[in-house]
């Protein structure tokens, strides 16, 4: 086994190049990345540094030199405005895109060894269930749970490694980028959550003659399509999986699809990895090796290598049943919160949501309004309501059959209806998406986002709806208020900044038809295609197309 511990600088061994594309990350090119890097901090304060980088090479570069330099990487989920504004007093500084020309005369030697005991990383806990909380990794807890991976699943010589999720979270960071770094073995994650990217890069892998291991999560694996023929594009040698519990179904149909064992962990941002299982043999729970589980008061505690203080019991809010020396999860420990200063269980109330004929499943969120009430996200077994009435409809039957279970006061205010709860590329629910929800509360000029599909790189599908309080429909007609075409144009640019980032410049309209009458109420799709014609848009509703057109994109010289 050619594994190496983090603490020793593995990327700094000698590496005979794995002949793979530059998309790939091989450790025998990394070297000089990192000193691309440390020639840059070498003019920068020590201390706390956030690195929130999409690209792998770019990220893992940055991470070994912030780390060589004797610096904390601090990783944040993602780069929303409202997230980099809650961790700007933690960190020091932040990593650019690319490293500038720096004034240093000369590039020291890279350390021999880091200190195991020194902080590592400083990660974010997901915040669906609060506030997201900063946790620091020694580099001795990084190690600890490397070892095992490598213990349980060895990456070989003939080995490389396919990431979906993003390395800005423990599970991915760990999976793939460390254990791959390690072995020293080729690994890639850029765009390969999109399953054009992924049979690409397993046909690169393939015909380097290397066998494929995939890091993968629940949405990942459950959006898989049947029309690609993967195992004849290159071998799988196993498949990962974590962030949520992977359904039954979708761990049958991956393993069918890509002709590999899927494997699940289960773990945290704060312990780390807790249990696998491979579910189609067995649906218990298996601790990692060090590991210790009992039950405490019906939910999981356990002592790990992996926690700052191994041998303390950690209790988690996983509800479980013992199984041997292993464990069933039972769901998530009862969430009490107060409304209108009466106690409320929030999974009794999904639970309520949930038994009603139709709803597949509800969450319930405390939304920090001055008003405390509620909001509810449900997900409903067949077609959302389309139109005002019907949404009005479905609310007042579920308020009815509520009230027979909770006192009125208590029953959510703000109810937003959905084709699968919001989360992110890991499966948990994400409490960014989960906020945007209900943005509109707030907002009375924009719509109402319910939820967005990433077609591919440059095309996204978005599901609105048109609130019933938009300014835009004062005088718009009295009798019959519409969203004015101005503003569908509005919206389009505006949610197209926020799925593809910074464009260029505007430069006219091209093609713009309004068909139909978007009215308050309605739902819709909006289709945003990005080309280097400009930004494409159309919404449609059940009943057709409503609006379509092309904004042109200008750059800085005024060229289309």
């Amino acid at each position: 086994m050619n594994f190496s511990p983090l603490s020793r600088l593995p990327w700094r061994r000698e590496h005979r190049s794995a002949g793979l594309p530059g998309c790939w990350v091989d450790s025998a090119n990394l070297g000089n990345e990192v000193d691309r890097w440390r020639v840059w901090l070498a003019d920068q304060p020590g201390g706390a540094w956030l690195l929130c980088e999409r690209d792998p090479l770019s990220f893992c570069s940055a991470l070994l030199a912030l780390w060589e330099t004797g610096r904390v990487a601090v990783l944040s989920a993602d780069d929303r405005p409202e997230t980099l504004s809650r961790i700007a007093s933690q960190i020091d500084g932040r990593i650019p895109q690319a490293p500038t020309p720096s004034t240093a005369q000369s590039l020291p030697p890279a350390p021999a060894l880091l200190d195991r005991h020194s902080r590592a990383l400083v990660l974010f806990t997901s915040g669906s269930s609060g506030e997201p909380l900063a946790l620091a990794k020694t580099f001795a807890q990084l190690e600890e749970e490397l070892e095992v991976h490598a213990q349980l699943w060895p990456l070989g010589e003939k080995a490389a490694v396919i990431s979906q999720v993003s390395h800005q979270h423990i599970y991915g960071l760990l999976t793939g980028v460390l254990h791959p770094l390690c072995s020293a073995r080729p690994f890639c994650s850029q765009d390969c959550h999109y399953s054009e990217v992924l049979a690409q890069r397993l046909s690169e892998a393939g015909a380097a003659e290397l066998t494929a291991t995939l890091v993968s999560s629940p949405p990942q694996l459950s959006r898989l399509p049947t029309h690609t023929q993967w195992s004849a594009l290159g071998e799988l040698t196993r498949v990962f999986s974590s962030g949520a519990p992977l359904a039954l179904e979708h761990a049958i149909h991956a393993e069918q699809v890509l002709k590999a064992p899927v494997i699940e962990i289960y773990g945290s941002t704060e312990t780390g990895g807790i249990a696998w299982r491979q579910q189609q043999h067995n649906v218990v729970w298996t601790p990692l090796p060090g590991v210790k589980v009992r039950v405490d008061e019906g939910c999981l505690a356990l002592t790990s290598p992996f926690l700052e203080t191994p041998q303390s019991w950690w209790r988690h809010p996983d509800r479980v049943e013992q199984v041997g020396q292993g464990f069933k999860l039972m769901g998530r420990e009862d969430r009490i919160v107060k409304v209108a200063g009466k106690r409320l269980s929030l999974m009794q109330m999904e639970a309520a949501i949930s038994a009603i004929e139709g709803i597949r499943t509800a969450r319930c969120v405390e939304l920090d309004r001055a008003d405390g009430r509620l909001g509810a996200i449900v997900v409903v077994s067949g077609n959302a309501p389309s139109e005002h009435d019907q949404r009005r409809k479905l609310i007042q039957q579920l308020r009815e059959h509520l009230s027979s279970h909770f006192e009125t006061v208590t029953l959510p205010r703000y109810w937003r209806f959905v084709d699968e709860l919001p989360s992110n590329a890991q499966g948990k629910l994400d409490r960014g998406l989960i906020k945007r929800l209900f943005n509109d509360i707030n907002d009375n000029k924009s719509p109402r986002w319910l939820a967005e599909k990433v077609v591919s790189q440059n095309a996204r599908v978005i599901t609105l709806e048109v609130p019933e309080r938009l300014i835009f429909l004062d005088g718009h007609f009295a009798r019959f208020p519409l969203v004015p075409g101005v503003v569908l144009v509005q919206w389009a640019i505006q949610l197209a900044h926020q799925s593809f980032g910074d464009q260029a410049g505007f430069g006219g309209l091209e093609q713009l038809k309004f068909q139909r009458p978007l009215r308050p109420g309605t739902r819709c799709s909006l289709e945003l295609t990005l080309t280097k014609k400009g930004l494409g848009f159309a919404y449609d509703t059940h009943e057709g197309r409503h609006a379509a057109g092309r904004v042109v994109l200008i750059n800085q010289d005024g060229q289309a």
